[in-house]
Order: C-alpha cells, then sequence, then structure tokens
C-alpha cells in the first residue's frame, strides 16, 4: 500500500510539474503562463479581505509566494487530471492503453490549459509533455521492494531525468523573466487594487445605517471636482514622468514604473476644496493608493527648503520641503486606477491641508529657496494653513412615530473628529451625536447621527445647531464666514418644526 501511495504521488507531481514547468520555460512569467493567469483568476475569486491580509503579512514576497502556493495547486489538479485520464483510457481501451492514455491525458491537460490560459497555443506545449510525462512515468509504475536491480534502477533514472527536466525547464523560465515583469507587475497591481477594495469595504462596513446620510467613500463618479480648465489633462502613464529640479545635486525624473515599484501605501483621505461652504458639497473621502514622496526623494540630495509642484494643467503651488515629504503621491482611487478628473497618472495628497493643495497631474517638482505662494494666492485666495473643522448637515428624516433624525458628517483634517456636539435651543445647551467608527486615518469624514423626540420637548420649534470638537478638543469657531479668502467657519443652522 505504502509503494502504491507512493507511486501515485509521484505520478501525479511528475505529470503536474512538468506540466507547469514547461508553460514556464516557454513563457516566463507571461500572462500565458499557467500560474499567472491561474493567479489572475485567484485574484479575482478570493475575498478582498483575504488578499488584504496576505499582501500586509508578506509585503513585497507576497506576489511570489501566492506564485508558488498557486502554481502548487495547479500541478496537483493537473497531475490529478492527466494520471487519472491515463489509467481510465487505459481501463477501457488495454489494446492501446499507453498511446490511448497518453494522448487522452494530453488532450484534457490542453482543454484544462486553455481553460487557465484563455489561448490554446499557450496550452498545447506544455499539454504534450504532460502527456508525455505520464507516459513515462507509468510504465515504471513502482520501486520494487528487491535490491538494486535493472528494473529499480531504470525506474530511479527515469524519475531523476523527469527532475532534471522540471529543474533546466525552471531554470529556462527564470532567464527569461525578465522579459514578462510586465505581467507580474499586472499581478502585482491586482493584489494592491483588491487590498484597496478590502479597506473600502471595511469603511463601509462602519458606516452608520441612516437614510440620505453621506457615505465614508465616496464613489469615484460623485467625489467632487474643482479645476482651473473646463477639460482635464488627458496624459499617457506610459510616457509621463515627474521631473524633479530646480535646487538639487542632480536634476531628475520618475516614471510610472518607478512610482509604482516603491513601497505601496493606502490610506483613507479626505480632501476638501477652499471654496467650500459650511453647508456646501465640496468635501469627500477615498481609498487613496500610491507611494510617500519622502522614499521617492530619499536618494535626492535637496538643497532648497521649498518646492513649486508644477500640473500638467498649468497650475502651481509651493510648500515646504519637511510637508512634501510627508505627502502621499496616488495612482489609485477606491482599488482603481486614479481616472483623468482626479488628476491621472499621479496626484498629490497633503496631510490636513486645503484641496488646493493636492495637486493633480503632477509633472514637475521644482525645490526652491522660499516660499513663493501659487495658482490661488496669485488670485487673492490664501488658506494656506490648516484646513478648517466643519460639521454639516446632510438630511433631516422624518420616522415613524415622530421622531426627528438629523444626520450628516464632520471633518477636521489631521486633528480628527473627537466628537460631534448639537443644540436644540440655538447653543445654550449641547448634547453629544452618535458618531461612526473612527477610519485608520483621522484625516477623513466621520458620521453623525441626532434623533429628536418631540414628544419629549415642551416645544414645536427647535433652533438647531451642531458643532465639532476636533481630537485636539478645539471646539468649531462659532464665527461666521464664507470660503474667500481663508475658508468657511462657524455651526451650521437649522430651524426644525416639529411637524
Amino acid at each position: 500500500m505504502k509503494q502504491t501511495i507512493f507511486h501515485n504521488a509521484i505520478a501525479v507531481l511528475a505529470v503536474g510539474i512538468s506540466t507547469v514547468a514547461t508553460s514556464f520555460a516557454l513563457f516566463a512569467t507571461s500572462e500565458r503562463f499557467l500560474v499567472s493567469s491561474f493567479n489572475f483568476v485567484a485574484l479575482e475569486v478570493l475575498p478582498s479581505a483575504f488578499v488584504s491580509t496576505v499582501v500586509q503579512e508578506f509585503g513585497s514576497n507576497a506576489l511570489w509566494l501566492s506564485m508558488v502556493f498557486t502554481g502548487g495547486v495547479l500541478s496537483v489538479l493537473l497531475g490529478i487530471l492527466g494520471v487519472a485520464s491515463y489509467r481510465f483510457t487505459g481501463s477501457m481501451l488495454p489494446a492501446y492503453e499507453r498511446e490511448a492514455g497518453a494522448a487522452v491525458a494530453a488532450v484534457l491537460l490542453a482543454i484544462a490549459g486553455t481553460i487557465v490560459v484563455g489561448d490554446v497555443l499557450s496550452a498545447v506545449g506544455p499539454a504534450v509533455v504532460g502527456g508525455v510525462a505520464v507516459l513515462v512515468i507509468e510504465e515504471f509504475p513502482g520501486l520494487p521492494d528487491e535490491p538494486m536491480n535493472e528494473k529499480r534502477r531504470t525506474t530511479v533514472k527515469v524519475v531523476g531525468g523527469i527532475a532534471a527536466f522540471n529543474v533546466l525547464a525552471h531554470i529556462v523560465g527564470f532567464i527569461r523573466r525578465q522579459q514578462t515583469q510586465g505581467t507580474e507587475q499586472a499581478l502585482q497591481a491586482g493584489a494592491v487594487r483588491r487590498e484597496a477594495e478590502s479597506l473600502v469595504d471595511e469603511a463601509n462596513e462602519k458606516s452608520l445605517a441612516a437614510e440620505n446620510l453621506k457615505p465614508l467613500i465616496s464613489e469615484i463618479g460623485v467625489f467632487y471636482t474643482v479645476d482651473i480648465n473646463p477639460e482635464p489633462p488627458q496624459l499617457d502613464s506610459q510616457t509621463w514622468e515627474l521631473e524633479i529640479t530646480g535646487a538639487v545635486e542632480e536634476e531628475t525624473s520618475f516614471n510610472y514604473s518607478d512610482i509604482q515599484g516603491q513601497e505601496i501605501v493606502h490610506e483613507h483621505k479626505a480632501i476638501r476644496c477652499l471654496s467650500d461652504d459650511i453647508d456646501g458639497n465640496l468635501l469627500d473621502n477615498a481609498v487613496w493608493t500610491g507611494c510617500r514622496v519622502g522614499d521617492l526623494l530619499e536618494d535626492v540630495e535637496l538643497q532648497g527648503d521649498y518646492a513649486m509642484m508644477y500640473g500638467a494643467d498649468e497650475y502651481y503651488y509651493s510648500i515646504s520641503v519637511d510637508e512634501l515629504k510627508d505627502c502621499t503621491l496616488a495612482f489609485g482611487m477606491n482599488g482603481f486606477e486614479l481616472p483623468p478628473e482626479h488628476g491621472h497618472p499621479v496626484r498629490l495628497l497633503v496631510p490636513n491641508r486645503w484641496g488646493k493643495l493636492h495637486m493633480k497631474w503632477l509633472v514637475e517638482i521644482e525645490i526652491i529657496d522660499a516660499e513663493d505662494g501659487g495658482y490661488w494666492e496669485d488670485r487673492g485666495w490664501n488658506g494656506m494653513g490648516e484646513v478648517n473643522a466643519v460639521t454639516k448637515i446632510d438630511r433631516i428624516n422624518r420616522l415613524e412615530g415622530g421622531t426627528i433624525q438629523v444626520v450628516g458628517h464632520a471633518y477636521a483634517g489631521s486633528r480628527g473628529v473627537d466628537t460631534v456636539e448639537v443644540s436644540l435651543d440655538g447653543g445654550d445647551s449641547w448634547e453629544d451625536a452618535m458618531l461612526s467608527e473612527q477610519l485608520p486615518d483621522p484625516d477623513t469624514l466621520r458620521q453623525w447621527i441626532y434623533e429628536i423626540r418631540p414628544d419629549e420637548h415642551d416645544q414645536n420649534q427647535f433652533e438647531f445647531r451642531a458643532r465639532v470638537v476636533d481630537g485636539e478638543g478645539t471646539v468649531q469657531t462659532e464665527e461666521q464666514s464664507g470660503p474667500y479668502p481663508d475658508g468657511a467657519t462657524g455651526w451650521i443652522e437649522r430651524s426644525i418644526s416639529a411637524s
């Protein structure tokens, strides 16, 4: 029994690994490689949370670990298919056991490979080798118990020959791997996308249950846009470059692959436009994917204290180098490639600052000696400091039984939203609203809900107010001002009738 189990295991592995190794030798890690295609399928089928956990646990090694794991699984599945079909065919056609068995095994392996790769020609070569492997290995059904004899020596030679073939095939595949880096990058991008999708799902799960409440993550088509031109620039990521110029030891540039080749980060981040009023709608939150600017500039010797950033739309702004290094260069949004209207190929995300600094279509960073304003400063606006805290009312819902449900969202930059306080008497007394759970980054929205039960109050009219207490304990200012020039301030106000 042990001998039979041993032989079955050797046969399955010999056939499966030979099939996969041949595919690797022919196509390296391109999309025509069985394991690469199988990985693409796995990325789409496996839960986003599982993919995210693997990526977070193993980092840059996650791709190769997944290739080894899925390659092993695929080898076993193909080996079982090849061996089982060979033996079944032989039992049906004993007179042509070897020829018919090998032919059927090769055909079925080709069909299976075609299903995985989506291309018949890419599956034929590996399938033929798999058919030959099952023919050879089944011709020598085991290692006899007697001392080394001719049959035993022949069997060992056959197994050794198959092993040597597989080693050689893998060596050829690794040598040719440099020609197929694009598929590896696509697989890596797929894993990054699923990780971002997992973060979007996690955020949505933290959302409060109420109608007409602004979601914690805004969909791409809903996320606000404000631009200086009617149409966004159309940039090709394959030819795009980010130039680092000015006061540097040596001017340099980075292409799209360079950006994606940095350590990948995902972050929840809200953006609020400087022109957003207290009750405006120019504030949204998303999950962004990119790299830290500090990591990108690590080997660039900067010789100035400020940076002037330029966009392809002729937009410009300056910030300090220290602040720039804490920024993120985002190339993804909510698990998708950054769309043109949001800055494709890359945009800048600046912690705790107004949206005007979140440069889209970034093409150049010029290192300079002193701060030099920017596009909107030259037109009378300011808003270079921290983004103002704000509380907004999304909707007033009338529930069954007469309950009045006020729902909204709040934002206070990197200070975070600690509390949303509401008043029913114009600000004389305050109570805490119910808040959604804080997302991992405090520089994000929090939802809030407050319910008024008129039968508990001896009044028919409520002078409703709402304000933020941020993570530093600072209460949002009551002073009312419009967006120009430093951003809107003040509490949100509503007069709400009991009926």
